[in-house]
């Protein structure tokens, strides 16, 4: 037996289309950690000392995950393919538990989310069966009131508290950090780390992702909650930096921003944008207060809509789906300022397999140049 286990990860970004994860499927949180780390597990059981991960969705991200997967003992190893099918024939598809059969591949977004709520039932009730569950299902520090009943299968992650009259599980995964107020019911759910839930709430058959509900029985996806019933702890910073603020703030004042521009456009993943999406200098400057705001990068790739998307090859589709998007871009640099450009979409995509900062220092050249409103227009088409 060879001492290297052959693993590929499956394709299935395009298919993520209500979940909207910037992470690929086999890095998708279940029970304790994610999908490829429970195969790491099951390698370092099977005797295996070295694990090469044949990747074609977002390789960049696993690459950077095994980097940081130091507590399992093996040589792990990342490479790039463009498609599953280039992978070698002995690799093992991770999309599902090791050792058992998995069902069809989902054909959907919401099957996509059934997949993983039915890979962590069955990881739960792998804990369930064993003679350690009690030390097992339930993490370090946790806090839960003595009126709380638990139900196996279960697995509550580290510091969580549990509030009187809560009733958790089956088949429920709390992430650590979280907090469920009381008389709560969870049940067939999946909590990510750090959620908190009000009293009086139920959830079952849902997942929670940082606020965002899953009903996975009535296929709702509901992003805008109160957060007095249900959000996320996470207290995470401006996602845009002070600097490009400021940036923003000073180019629009520069050129003379009124603020006046008509018109919306909606972007390919569910944006409504000031402006039009033909790249033109108006549309730009219309959306600089959208970097102050915070709610949009200064640099990425350019806003499309879904018909300059689906206009596309199927492999540039995919690659551009989980790009930054941005007021400039790499391919403004390179001349092209319209995704109606047909070079563009190659500038977009060598950009988007790049890290973020990799192309910050051209991209900064090209904004500090813009003193007056002779940006140019795009091309007819």
């Amino acid at each position: 037996m060879s001492d290297t286990l052959e693993l590929v990860l499956p394709d299935w970004g395009a298919l993520d289309t209500e979940a909207r994860s910037p992470l690929p499927f086999a890095l998708w949180t279940i029970g304790d950690q994610c999908l490829l780390h429970h195969w790491l597990d099951h390698a370092v059981n099977e005797g295996f000392t070295a694990v090469r991960v044949h990747a074609a969705d977002r390789p960049a991200q696993v690459r950077r995950l095994l980097e940081e997967s130091t507590l399992w003992p093996l040589k792990l190893e990342t490479v790039s393919i463009p498609a599953v099918s280039a992978a070698p024939e002995s690799a093992i598809l991770v999309d599902w538990l090791p050792g058992e059969t998995p069902p069809p591949a989902p054909q959907n977004g919401w099957e996509l989310l059934d997949r993983a709520a039915a890979i962590e039932r069955l990881w739960l009730d792998r804990l369930a069966a064993s003679p350690d569950f009690a030390l097992m299902s339930t993490g370090f520090s946790c806090r839960i009131h003595p009126e709380a009943k638990l139900n196996p299968p279960y697995f509550i992650g580290d510091h969580v508290l549990i509030g009187p009259g809560c009733e958790i599980g089956p088949h429920a995964v709390i992430g650590s950090g979280s907090v469920i107020s009381g008389a709560n019911t969870i049940a067939q759910a999946y909590l990510s780390a750090r959620s908190f839930v009000g009293p009086v709430t139920a959830f079952e058959n849902c997942r929670l992702e940082q606020g965002v509900l899953f009903n996975l029985k009535h296929r709702a996806r509901l992003d805008h909650i109160e957060p007095h019933l249900v959000s996320s702890l996470d207290r995470k910073g401006p996602s845009v930096p002070l600097r490009d603020r400021i940036t923003a703030l000073r180019l629009y004042l520069r050129v003379g921003g009124s603020g006046k521009i008509s018109g919306h456009f909606t972007t390919f993943d569910g944006r409504r944008l000031p402006g039009s999406p033909d790249g033109s200098f108006a549309s730009r400057i219309a959306l600089l207060p959208l970097v102050w705001r915070g709610e949009m990068p200064l640099r990425g790739i350019l806003p499309r809509t879904t018909a300059q998307l689906d206009s596309l090859p199927a492999d540039w589709r995919h690659v551009i789906r989980h790009a930054n998007i941005g007021v400039f871009s790499h391919a403004d640099v390179l001349g092209c300022h319209s995704p109606d450009d047909p070079e563009e979409a190659i500038h977009a995509v060598y950009q988007a397999a790049l890290p973020p900062e990799a192309l910050t220092g051209s991209i900064d050249s090209l904004i500090r140049s813009l003193h007056s409103r002779d940006w140019p227009e795009p091309s007819p088409s």
